[in-house]
């Protein structure tokens, strides 16, 4: 009974989806999951990221009663395999789990960038083309058109971009803070539920934070989260910032159009990330701005990018066996 296996590596967890081939059902969504941490392969590095696959895919062969000689193909979706010499890498450490587990001689090993699979598991599986637009703690969008090209917008990072990412809301909240103190824009109960957060007496503690103690990235990020709920009381500077968030998020969009003529206006459009997720605002703008410029049709995403592993690791091993 052979099986394949769907792994989504990110940041902060790895998912495993073990699928049996013969009931393999592209409408469906795969319940057999393992979940462990995560194997962003430049941030963990690569020994690290080999040990936990090794260790997630060994555990779910045994919680599932698979034999490893049963498993014929694997795709894997790792967060930071963008570029070719780090996607080779994983390839090659998949290889040497393969061996080490004695996974089927003839192993097909797919690995594609965590951003494509996640767009795969989002999109219905009868469309041929859509977009994905993410934000999280950063922001990016990709798109699969028809042919089968890809395209991508934004993934700067919080620096150069990340612009509409719960770390771009987040940032210009401790501004509105500051402009409020200033009077250079109207109080916000943000300045009260930011300090609070951030155990400072006075909004001049925000100087030594920020650029002495330096904080990191997914600390400004969660910041995000006071805005939602100052937003849901209707504080106007909250609604503000999360309605600019959501029209960064179209422009995402916007330069995908401008990059490729092959996406249009009723190209599926669907969206993943905590600030879609939680946010109404943020996702309503989204969703009106698509309709008024007419760049993409919005639909709910379809499944969850594990699932899109295994869509991948599928097609893989149908061409590898025609």
């Amino acid at each position: 009974m052979p099986y394949i296996i769907g792994i989504d590596g990110g940041g902060t967890k790895t998912t495993c989806a073990f699928q049996r081939v013969e009931n393999y059902n592209h409408l469906m969504r795969c319940q057999s999951i393992i979940v462990g941490d995560g194997t962003n392969v430049l941030t963990v590095g690569v020994e690290t990221m080999k040990k936990r696959l090794h260790s997630l895919i060994n555990e779910g062969l045994k919680v599932h009663d698979i034999q490893p000689s049963e498993v014929i193909g694997i795709c894997a979706g790792i967060a930071g395999t963008r570029l070719e010499k780090d996607r080779l890498s994983v390839v090659l450490e998949l290889k040497q789990i393969a061996k080490e587990l004695h996974l089927h001689e003839d192993i097909g090993i797919t690995v594609k960038s965590d951003l494509l699979i996640a767009l795969r598991g989002a999109m219905h599986p009868e469309n041929q083309e859509g977009i994905l637009v993410i934000s999280g703690t950063g922001s990016n969008a990709i798109g699969l058109s028809r042919n089968g090209d890809l395209a991508f917008n934004g993934g700067w990072g919080h620096i150069l971009g990340d612009e509409g990412s719960g770390y771009s809301i987040g940032l210009q909240a401790l501004s509105a803070v500051c402009k409020a103190y200033d009077c250079r824009e109207s109080p916000t109960q943000l300045t009260g539920m930011i300090l609070a957060r951030l155990q400072l007496a006075t909004e001049h503690d925000l100087v030594q934070y920020i650029y002495r103690d330096v904080p990191n990235k997914q600390v400004i990020a969660s910041l995000a989260r006071l805005v939602i709920e100052s937003s849901i009381e209707l504080d106007p500077v909250a609604v503000n910032i999360l309605k600019e968030a959501g029209n960064e998020l179209v422009d995402l969009v916007r330069g995908l159009r401008r990059k490729s003529d092959a996406f249009h206006e009723l190209t599926p459009v669907t969206v993943a990330g905590s600030i879609f997720m939680y946010s109404d605002i943020v996702r309503n703008q989204f969703m009106e701005g698509l309709k008024v410029h007419r760049l993409g049709c919005y639909q709910p995403a379809f499944a969850d990018p594990v699932n899109g592993a295994v869509i991948v690791a599928m097609e893989a091993i149908t061409k590898q066996h025609l």
